[in-house]
């Protein structure tokens, strides 16, 4: 739906753009398919000390870069000093490696520098460490850039596609890998347009032009979709949900009271119930399901619209921003569009608009009072551990989906008492207490996990979607019959 910004793996931190670093590049692990559980991907074993601090890698033998060299473990040690050098993004993932070790090219060891029960899952999320070409990045530096000009329409990867045309505003095309050493993808090209309006996707995919589109469809477009014989739709859910975010830094929602009222007073049900028509409720907890137990962090089962009400008319003003990002499609739109209403029927004065991604993801640097009062948005971090979440979404300084700078030292000390704990049930009683204090500040109200749909015409078949962020196909596992 919009450009991604640079396919530079240690810069690249949006959820568009996924389908192209799915393809080129790949990591030590991944999850399973529409589960949170963790499994080999170019490494075939691992063992983890009893301290939590040692991660030993068995590789898959036979690895090569696109560029022909092999991926094996000495490149693993240039592609996790690459990560930590550039400092993009999801460079914390690696902020925690005390060093690394490579014994023999098959085998990848790690070594932190305090225990953290969250890192086997910074290796599995989309945004994992990934190996990078060691010589496509020697060859293509320039001054101290660790080849991030090169790379910003390149690829180094090992995966089953490699990128041919990089062509911002228009399209990305792929090839596949022909020395790939896992099994070959069927389709020896694949061409990825961008196309952000939906109206015209449906029109492109309804008369041919398109094979499949991967989200953002209207619900009744998807329903009316799944009666039809000339097209296969695939409906997963994954860790990512959608939110209602407030300004607690300026403007109106500053006044924690407020934000509580509203957090009370919003039909929650009423709004995914209409939205998506059945196809999704409304989460029970503060955290995706898939990240966190609901019933350790339960939302409220009852609405106190009355006492939204009268708080809004004290108000000397009753203006509210209300901004909805666009990567979420129709549904997303729906929703805020759901949340105006019955915010204007509590005596707010609301004005929506939508946002695009770059305004969306450079919020975390604008001044507190240039930023929307209120936004619909997606809610999640990075992995199925709660960690990623409470880390880029609500600690001091992290940027940029920590979008309103919510800062609580209370908070920030807990998360990092949490990933310290020896096992689940000691790390869930830590996080329990980080949901608390989130409720109590009432920064964002969860609306629901939506499912991703992908639709394609019924010759095409394979469907394997990214766990946490489905709006991701395999493409390599994709035939067409």
């Amino acid at each position: 739906m919009a450009d991604m910004m640079v396919p530079d793996p240690d810069i690249f931190y949006e959820a568009e753009g996924l389908q192209v670093m799915d393809a080129t590049y790949e990591g030590l692990v991944e999850y399973k398919p529409e589960t949170a559980e963790i499994v080999p991907a170019l490494a075939t074993a691992w063992t983890v000390s009893p301290d939590l601090l040692t991660y030993t890698f068995e590789l898959q033998p036979g690895v090569k870069f696109h560029d022909g060299t092999p991926a094996d473990a000495e490149a693993w040690q240039k592609s996790f000093e690459r990560r930590k050098a550039v400092g993009g993004g999801p460079g914390y993932m690696v902020e925690g490696v005390a060093r690394t070790e490579a014994p023999n090219p098959t085998t990848f060891v790690v070594v932190l520098t305090e225990p953290n029960n969250a890192f086997i899952h910074y290796l599995a999320c989309p945004f994992k460490p990934a190996a990078v070409s060691p010589t496509a990045v020697s060859s293509n530096t320039i001054g101290d850039d660790y080849a991030q000009e090169w790379l910003s329409s390149h690829d180094a990867g090992t995966g089953p596609y490699m990128i041919t045309e990089f062509v911002p505003g228009s399209h990305y095309s792929l090839a596949a890998f022909p020395d790939y050493w896992g099994e070959k993808p069927a389709f020896e090209t694949i061409r990825i347009e961008i196309t952000p309006s939906i109206a015209t996707q449906k029109l492109q995919l309804d008369g041919g032009a398109f094979d499949l589109a991967t989200k953002g469809f209207a619900v009744p477009d998807i329903l009316a979709y799944e009666e039809n014989p000339e097209f296969t739709v695939v409906n997963v859910v994954g860790g990512i949900g959608d939110a209602i975010f407030m300004n607690q830094s300026a403007g109106i929602f500053a006044d924690k009271e407020l934000r509580a009222a509203v957090l009370n007073g919003v039909d929650r049900n009423a709004i995914v119930d209409t939205a998506w028509a059945g196809m999704t409720t409304a989460q029970p907890g503060l955290l995706p399901d898939k990240c966190f137990p609901p019933e350790l962090a339960p939302m409220p089962t009852s609405i106190d619209p009355d006492a939204l009400k009268q708080m809004v008319a004290a108000l000397p003003s009753k203006k509210v921003d209300l901004a909805c990002t666009v990567d979420g499609g129709a549904p997303r739109q729906q929703m805020a569009e759901l949340l105006q209403s019955q915010l204007s029927e509590a005596g707010f004065e609301v004005s929506l608009r939508v946002m695009p991604l770059a305004e969306q993801f450079d919020l975390s640097n604008q001044p507190a009072e240039l930023r929307p009062d209120m936004m619909v948005s997606f809610l999640g971090g990075d992995t199925f551990h709660p960690d990623t979440t409470f880390r880029i979404a609500a600690r001091t300084g992290a940027a940029p989906v920590n979008y309103y700078q919510y800062t609580n030292p209370e908070l920030d000390r807990l998360m990092d008492e949490a990933i310290q704990q020896p096992n689940e049930e000691l790390r869930n009683e830590v996080y329990q207490r980080c949901t608390d204090i989130l409720l109590d500040d009432a920064i964002w109200i969860p609306l629901c996990v939506p499912p991703n749909t992908t639709i394609a015409h019924s010759n095409v078949t394979g469907f394997v979607n990214e766990p946490f962020i489905p709006m991701t196909v395999e493409l390599q596992d994709l035939k067409r019959t």
